[in-house]
């Protein structure tokens, strides 16, 4: 496949996976023209990009973003469409039949994607094929009878959403009524869970093409998170767990799945056993770490948007690399009892790579720091629980 003659439009270019998308992407010779939101965007910095549109909203939350989008999409301009954030890869599922008409689509079909974007049809699809999964209200179960038979704490997330806003936690069943009657929450539009007392987070990420094979698969560790009592990945571990990538594999196929998904465990202190706690449906902030282990996400997508025979990759062999998104990581150190005990070294970078710092393209990261700057309070605000 002559990739050099492809014009690939991407999207969320202030996005940290967006720069590893778009490394990959100029790896196999594509024109790529990136949607920033403004200058201090990784991917307006970068010096990767053939063409950069400074546009209203690459995020696709605000009014008129659509509207853009489509008059880029039938201008000719582009053989392929790449949505890469969550709220954007939803507006142009919801499209697709449209778009289609002038672009290749190289993301989850809408089918796919959008039991992800729902993480209760998630654990309905896992507690259908027997998955370990906290014990989770059922759609049909009122919220009474859930609440009388799972023991406190528990947590209300909401069913669609981004990391860990709107996530609250209830020690005990006396708080729960007047905290849902204070904030108006509809508890029809949450996921209802037992917490699990957990101490490490894993994942699985899997590529899946359009004939249900897995053409790429691997195991990670979360060893830091921010903030430190509920938040996103800061430091980020391959690992060896072939079980996992197994049961991750039968989930995404009892979904029908299509592309790329993340799938993220908790390891459950009382038995010791990986429970789901999500499925993102479109491409982890910590996609760099495919990078380290020899993936090109954006070759198999491409490929699969052309449905052509996608490369299937051999199992990881790269154990032990690690992603760090040093911003958060430096507020964990700042806020972290455990700064000077942590495992890897907090002062360590022994096989490590920061998210958005590339050697030979390092402006990106300067960028990403003065937006994280100014972004911080707003971003801190909405996280707390």
């Amino acid at each position: 496949m002559d990739f050099s003659k492809i014009r690939v439009l991407l999207t969320d270019g202030s996005a940290r996976q967006t720069l590893t998308i778009l490394h990959g992407l100029k790896e196999i010779g594509c024109h790529v023209t990136v949607l920033c939101p403004s200058k201090y965007a990784v991917c307006y910095a970068s010096n990767l990009p053939d063409e950069k549109i400074l546009n209203i909203n690459a995020a696709g939350s605000l009014d008129g973003f659509e509207d853009f989008l489509h008059s880029q999409i039938i201008s000719g301009k582009y053989d392929v469409l790449l949505p890469v954030a969550e709220m954007t890869t939803n507006k142009v599922t919801q499209h697709e039949d449209e778009y289609k008409k002038y672009v290749k689509l190289a993301c989850a079909p809408r089918k796919a994607y959008i039991q992800a974007f729902n993480k209760q049809n998630t654990f309905e699809h896992a507690m259908n094929i027997g998955m370990p999964c906290p014990v989770t209200r059922r759609s049909e179960q009122s919220v009474e009878d859930y609440l009388n038979q799972v023991e406190f704490p528990v947590i209300i997330k909401p069913r669609s959403g981004m990391g860990s806003i709107g996530f609250h936690k209830f020690e005990k069943r006396e708080d729960f009524w007047p905290y849902v009657q204070e904030h108006q929450i509809d508890l029809n539009q949450y996921v209802l869970q037992k917490f699990i007392q957990y101490d490490k987070y894993l994942g699985a990420i899997l590529f899946v093409d359009q004939k249900g094979n897995v053409c790429m698969s691997y195991a990670d560790e979360v060893l830091r998170w921010f903030p430190i009592d509920a938040g996103t990945a800061c430091l980020i571990r391959s690992i060896d767990n072939p079980e996992l990538l197994d049961n991750a594999a039968r989930l995404l196929k009892a979904m029908n799945w299509q592309g790329v998904a993340a799938l993220s465990f908790m390891i459950d202190k009382t038995d010791n056993t990986p429970k789901l706690q999500e499925i993102n449906g479109r491409i982890p902030a910590s996609i760099k770490l495919s990078w380290q282990c020899g993936f090109n996400v954006a070759k198999l997508l491409i490929e699969m948007a052309y449905d052509q025979d996608v490369e299937q990759y051999p199992a990881n062999i790269k154990f032990g690399q690690l992603t760090r998104h040093f911003h958060a990581d430096f507020w964990w150190f700042i806020k972290s009892p455990n700064r000077f005990h942590a495992n890897p070294s907090w002062f360590s970078w022994k096989d490590t790579k920061d998210v958005v710092y590339w050697d030979g393209d390092i402006k990106p990261w300067f960028a990403y720091t003065i937006q994280k700057i100014l972004g911080f309070q707003d971003g801190l605000n909405k996280r707390r629980h």
